[in-house]
């Protein structure tokens, strides 16, 4: 490989080159190493928190791997002129060869990969912006990739490397970048991820190493009003602060907690904002824990994680009523606090979440002219869209959240808005086929155009290496550097590496997943971040003809990766949720092409075996996908489909029939459902009250907490109402 592999990859990135830095070299080529024996030595400026070392380190090993030298590190102090070196930091010796204020015509967080002479000088200027520089310096010039954590980085192999002259200057489109990290925290540091990759060690009371330290710390990352003031011991949230040491506030201060409409107060809703006594306690509790961990860090003061109205007490309603928000309560409250951090912790900042339309999502009203205090971050949570929908769908409840969005780039302190991402479907839509990458790159413009500075990726889907987490996930982080980078050829780039000679059925599989999703100008009822049903209401574009169509395109795609290892894993992985989509359309695939659909175990063993699979990296995900559901349409079909209706319903119209599968959602049941030859779908929910009556009826959740419920009919079954291994129908009522 030679390279100019330096000038096909400038072309796919488009790395941001300053005009007013120069390149200072003789002319001559840069050869790091010939014939895999090393011409440079590593130079890693000393710091207090690691991360030159670990910058350092990450190069060295890269260039081990890419052409099998060994490129030592040493100190400054140890650094002779007996040959060029490559810098990793602003060191004593970079200086020398820099002048004395190479950061002054730098933002925070830019970082700069160049050469002078023959020397090589990563640096930047803010939080790990040397190792920023050195990733950078590796992918725009070495042609190093790294696309999943399930993945290993892509290096090239050059016994002999060798460059020409280069200066280039990167910054970030978005200054907080985070995503759930379940796995290796080395994809996510080196991906330019600057917020929350100390959380997970954190909460296990383990030693953080000072590299995974966050641009911004942030003790507690979200839900935090009751890790302040904790209502109960045994509060989910009580221990959020080993420092905090009252923790039964509800007890000995009632008054601190939400009043119901009923006139009563509460230990499980929220905090009433609006109580002097409340607040000043609050305040107190914020500014020990800046006396304990420092001025420079993100204070967390949100809502608990509870829908409803926070507060019915007239003075919480007053606050609405003059912000024209609920949230009012709680944005007056932040106002306050904000107002006293910035006279004594010039450093610190407030961060809260507009989430849920009843809570916090509409921003407040402000005099004209004022705008939030410069010291507040507002992360923007959508968690109500339905995750069919991008910011473009014409659906009324999509353009109010937008229009939400762009009400608080009207009021916040520029780089202060934020946004918390859910770009895939929890329910049921985790285990059906959801195209919509597209949604995540269209949402990133839209909210950098508004003025989005900061992103949280909440990538459910990451847990079971499901739908297409990897790749949002990757170019939510190419974005975050570059928002007009070409996410086209990134897609192409992502799928070529995972699935190899597969990767245009895989594209086009994926094309036509979005086009289904774009298709849907209603939008199905009740379907938020998550769905609830399995139904075609749902998932309209999940018909017989679609999934034969892409099933065929799947055992083309087995075919030509028979002999890869690697991508034939991947394509397997990749097809679980059509297999699942299968399994539930089982019946209708099976009468319109019987001599295709002729074993349904051989298609549920599949996705168990691709949950059982390694990755290419050996990290196995956190959850399989989909084993419950598949053993439940694996039973339907064995027992042959739904059964005819007993004689009682000859004389109703077939129409104004529903029949449901039964399913105990119900938390701590062991069994929830049992083979049943006898039942109608060859399947029984298992339902342990062995108390009499026996009592049902239906009832429409809106709310679990509090507890907003519509009861419809109901019933009670005697013990004599019941004979023991049959079946009987009961009348429940209208």
């Amino acid at each position: 490989m030679k390279p100019t592999l330096t000038l096909i990859i400038a072309l796919v990135f488009a790395p941001l080159v300053s005009p007013t830095l120069a390149q200072s070299n003789d002319g001559r080529t840069i050869t790091l190493a010939d014939d895999g024996r090393a011409r440079y030595r590593i130079v890693a400026a000393s710091d207090a928190d690691g991360i030159e070392d670990y910058a350092a380190q990450t190069l060295a090993g890269y260039l081990k791997e890419m052409t099998g030298a060994e490129f030592s590190v040493v100190s400054p102090d140890e650094f002779k002129v007996d040959r060029p070196a490559i810098f990793v930091g602003l060191s004593e010796p970079a200086l020398a060869r820099l002048g004395p204020e190479p950061l002054a015509n730098l933002r925070d967080q830019e970082h700069v990969a160049r050469s002078v002479g023959q020397d090589i000088l990563l640096y930047g200027k803010g939080h790990r912006a040397s190792l920023d520089a050195v990733m950078e310096f590796l992918e725009n010039s070495l042609g190093w990739r790294w696309y999943s954590p399930f993945e290993k980085p892509v290096v090239p192999k050059l016994a002999t490397l060798t460059l020409k002259p280069f200066s280039r200057q990167r910054g970030f489109d978005f200054v907080s970048r985070q995503l759930a990290a379940r796995f290796d925290g080395d994809f996510y540091l080196q991906h330019n991820v600057n917020m929350g990759l100390e959380t997970k060690l954190r909460n296990r009371g383990q030693t953080v190493p000072g590299h995974l330290g966050s641009w911004l710390p942030n003790e507690n990352f979200v839900h935090t009003s009751f890790a302040y003031i904790p209502p109960t011991p045994n509060d989910k949230y009580a221990n959020g602060f080993p420092w905090v040491e009252k923790r039964n506030y509800f007890e000995t201060n009632p008054e601190f907690f939400s009043l119901r409409e009923s006139g009563k107060r509460v230990p499980n809703l929220q905090l009433c904002c609006c109580l002097r006594g409340l607040r000043d306690e609050l305040t107190r509790q914020v500014l020990r824990q800046i006396e304990l961990s420092g001025p420079r860090q993100l204070i967390m003061i949100d809502a608990a994680d509870t829908p409803g109205r926070f507060c019915h007490c007239d003075d919480c309603v007053a606050l609405e009523q003059r912000y024209q928000t609920p949230g009012g309560p709680l944005f007056d409250y932040l106002i306050e606090l904000c107002s006293v951090l910035k006279r004594e912790h010039l450093e610190t900042r407030v961060k809260t979440l507009a989430y849920r339309r009843s809570q916090s999502q509409i921003p407040p009203r402000l005099p004209e002219g004022e705008k939030l205090p410069s010291n507040l971050v507002i992360e923007f949570a959508p968690i109500e869209d339905c995750y069919f929908a991008d910011w473009t769908h014409p659906d009324p409840q999509i353009q109010e959240t937008f229009q939400h969005l762009k009400g608080w780039a009207a009021i916040t302190a520029p780089g202060n808005l934020w946004a918390w991402m859910y770009p895939n479907p929890w329910g049921t839509g985790h285990e059906m086929p959801v195209g919509n990458v597209e949604r995540v790159v269209t949402n990133m413009r839209l909210m950098h155009q508004i003025g989005v500075r900061g992103v949280f990726l909440d990538h459910h889907g990451v847990n079971s290496r499901s739908g297409w987490s990897e790749l949002q996930a990757f170019l939510v982080l190419k974005l975050s550097q570059d928002i007009n980078a070409e996410t086209d050829a990134l897609i192409s780039e992502f799928l070529g590496n995972a699935f190899g000679p597969a990767a245009p059925q895989m594209r086009q599989y994926l094309t036509e997943l979005e086009a289904a999703r774009k298709a849907m100008a209603t939008l199905p009822p009740g379907v938020s971040y998550k769905s609830r049903n399995l139904d075609d209401r749902t998932f309209p574009y999940l018909t017989p003809t679609n999934l034969h169509r892409w099933q065929q395109l799947f055992e083309q795609m087995d075919a030509a990766t028979a002999k890869l290892p690697r991508e034939w894993d991947n394509v397997r992985s990749q097809r679980r949720e059509l297999d699942i989509a299968t399994l539930w359309k089982w019946f209708d695939l099976r009468a319109a092409w019987p001599n295709i659909y002729t074993d349904h175990h051989k298609v549920a063993e599949r996705v168990l075996a691709a949950n059982k699979a390694k990755s290419a990296s050996g990290i196995a995900p956190v959850w399989t996908l989909g084993e419950p559901l598949v053993s439940h349409m694996v039973t339907l079909i064995d027992a042959g489909g739904e059964k005819p209706l007993p004689s009682e319903f000859d004389g109703i119209d077939r129409n104004r029939i529903r029949t449901f599968l039964p399913r105990n959602n119900a938390r701590g049941e062991k069994k929830r459902s049992v083979k049943e030859p006898d039942a109608a779908f060859g399947t029984a929910a298992v339902i342990d009250q062995p108390q009499m009556p026996f009592r049902c009826g239906f009832s429409e959740w809106k709310s679990r907490v509090p507890s907003i419920v519509t009861h419809g009919p109901r019933l009670e079954i005697t013990r004599d109402q019941i004979t023991p291994g049959k079946y009987r129908l009961y009348r429940l009522g209208e």
